[in-house]
């Protein structure tokens, strides 16, 4: 079998500005990350981060987040894969990734450790979502988030095919249109949370969740924070 020459993954991986790929040995240490990790947490070079663990990179209840998703990847030997992820970066900003974690196999199929690949979801153009005829669906999706608002729904509304949206969803947005809806009532809620005095339940009704309990469970999943504890860590005193 051909191998890759050593260093080229790495080398790959840096072309593309927008994907954060990290290695960890079985003891949770990171033995390759590319710059776009580093800049993350905002290093300045690889070589910062290469020994350390999550609980050294991350406050404590992001680093047991990514603990407890490695270890499902070592125990099954399975991936985890679209995990929609809301980050708040070094300089307070946040952003949403998708990401997935593979278990790093030997030549005797026993796992070594966890390679990690997150894809920073950025805003499409105005040309993108003109190109993908999807300017209609978003449209549609804010002036009735507080609703279930289903694919098949959705799909309708545009004249496509609950396939065919799918396809131009995932072209644009990288996220299934079900995984977009989420991903907007996630976006809104914690925007309420910040900007506003409303109580949860008041959020997760305007937000299209079921009820409170459901907000919680999605947005904690998100975000890997309850949403009182978000609001009190991202609201300006006074």
């Amino acid at each position: 079998m051909q191998e890759f020459p050593e260093g080229l993954v790495d080398q790959l991986f840096d072309c593309l500005g927008d994907v954060v790929y990290c290695v960890k040995d079985l003891d949770g240490r990171y033995t390759k990350v590319n710059h776009a990790f580093a800049e993350r947490l905002g290093a300045n070079d690889p070589s910062e981060i290469i020994g350390k663990t999550a609980s050294e990179c991350f406050d404590a209840e992001l680093a047991k987040l990514y603990d407890d998703q490695d270890r499902q990847v070592v125990d099954t030997g399975q991936p985890l894969r679209d995990l929609l992820e809301l980050i708040s970066h070094s300089d307070g900003s946040r952003g949403w990734y998708l990401s997935n974690k593979f278990p790093l196999m030997n030549d005797q199929e026993e796992v070594t450790g966890v390679v990690g690949v997150s894809q920073d979801l950025k805003q499409p153009s105005d040309s993108d979502l003109e190109l993908a005829d999807l300017r209609a669906t978003i449209e549609f999706i804010r002036a009735n988030i507080e609703h279930p608002l289903k694919t098949e729904e959705l799909a309708e509304h545009v004249g496509l095919s609950p396939t065919q949206l799918d396809r131009r969803m995932r072209r644009v947005f990288r996220l299934s249109t079900k995984k977009f809806v989420m991903k907007y009532r996630l976006e809104l809620a914690s925007q309420l949370l910040i900007t506003t005095q409303q109580s949860l339940s008041e959020i997760a009704l305007a937000c299209g969740f079921s009820d409170q309990s459901a907000f919680t469970r999605h947005f904690g999943a998100a975000a890997n924070q309850t949403p009182l504890a978000y609001r009190k860590s991202h609201q300006k005193p006074g």
